[in-house]
C-alpha cells in the first residue's frame, strides 16, 4: 500500500455523502461505531455505496468485541479499525479475528453479505483479504511497537494522534514536540517492519509533510466538521 490515499472519517450515516465523497476521489472511509452514529442497517447502506462509487469501506469498531467484528466482516467491510488496544496479546488476539481457520479464528457462515449469499462461483466461501487496521493510540502499545509490528497480518497502521496527545500530557497540541517525538517514533518503526501508516491531516500543509515523513493514507478530517467548516464559509 505504497500509493498515497486520500480518505476521511465518517461519524454521520449517510449514503448521499457517501456517494459524493466517492465521487470527489475519497479512496476509502471510516465508518465509525466507536464515537459515531452508525449501527448495522446503516453501515449497509453506506458500505454499498461505497462499492458502487470505489471508494473502500471501513469499519471502525466499537471495541474488542468478536461478534461486533464479525458481523461488520460479513456486512462486507473492506477493513476493520481496532481502537484502544494495549499490549501485543491485544493486538495478537482481535488479528486472529480477520481470517477463517486455518489463519484466523473468524466464524464461517457463507450466507452473508460477505459470502454473496451463499452463491460463489467457486463454491468457496468470501475469500477476500479485508484490512487489518490497529490504531495506535496508547502508550502501552507505542512501547511494545517493535514487537506489535511483527505481526504480518498487520495491514496499515493509524496513528491515533488525539488519544495519544492526552496521554503525553498535551491534549489537542498537534505541534508539540513530545506528539511530534512520537509520531515519528511509530513513523520510524513501520519503516523498519515495512508498514504503511496513516493518520489525520486537517490541512494542505500537515498533509504535505506527514507524506514526506512516509505517511501513505491520509485521513482528511471528519465528515461532520468539514461539512460546518464549509457552510461556516458561506456566512460572510
Amino acid at each position: 500500500m505504497s500509493q498515497p490515499r486520500n480518505g476521511i472519517w465518517r461519524v454521520m450515516p449517510s449514503p448521499v455523502v457517501t456517494e459524493m465523497l466517492g465521487q470527489c476521489g475519497i479512496d476509502f472511509q471510516i465508518l465509525d461505531c466507536e464515537h459515531g452514529n452508525y449501527d448495522q442497517q446503516t453501515l449497509l447502506a453506506d458500505l454499498m455505496a461505497c462499492e458502487i462509487h470505489g471508494s473502500a469501506g471501513y469499519i471502525r469498531v466499537s471495541g474488542t468485541d468478536k461478534v461486533e467484528v464479525q458481523r461488520c466482516l460479513d456486512l462486507g467491510a473492506k477493513g476493520i479499525v481496532f481502537p484502544g488496544l494495549q499490549g501485543l496479546s491485544d493486538f495478537e488476539r482481535v488479528a486472529a479475528w480477520m481470517d477463517y481457520a486455518p489463519t484466523g479464528n473468524r466464524g464461517l457462515n457463507p450466507f452473508v453479505r460477505a459470502g454473496r449469499y451463499g452463491i460463489q462461483s467457486d463454491a468457496k466461501a468470501d475469500s477476500t483479504h479485508p484490512l487489518f487496521i490497529p490504531i495506535i493510540e496508547t502508550l502501552e502499545a507505542v512501547e511494545q511497537l517493535d514487537e506489535i509490528l511483527s505481526i504480518p497480518r498487520i495491514d496499515l497502521v493509524y496513528l491515533g494522534t488525539y488519544d495519544l496527545s492526552a496521554q503525553l500530557g498535551c491534549a489537542g497540541e498537534m505541534a508539540n514536540p513530545k506528539l511530534v517525538e512520537t509520531i515519528d517514533r511509530i513513523l520510524g518503526q513501520c519503516r523498519k517492519h515495512h508498514k504503511s501508516p496513516s493518520t489525520m491531516a486537517l490541512s494542505p500543509e500537515l498533509a504535505a509533510n506527514l507524506r514526506a515523513k512516509g505517511v501513505t493514507a491520509i485521513v482528511h478530517g471528519v465528515d461532520t466538521h468539514r461539512i460546518k467548516e464549509a457552510f461556516c464559509k458561506l456566512v460572510p
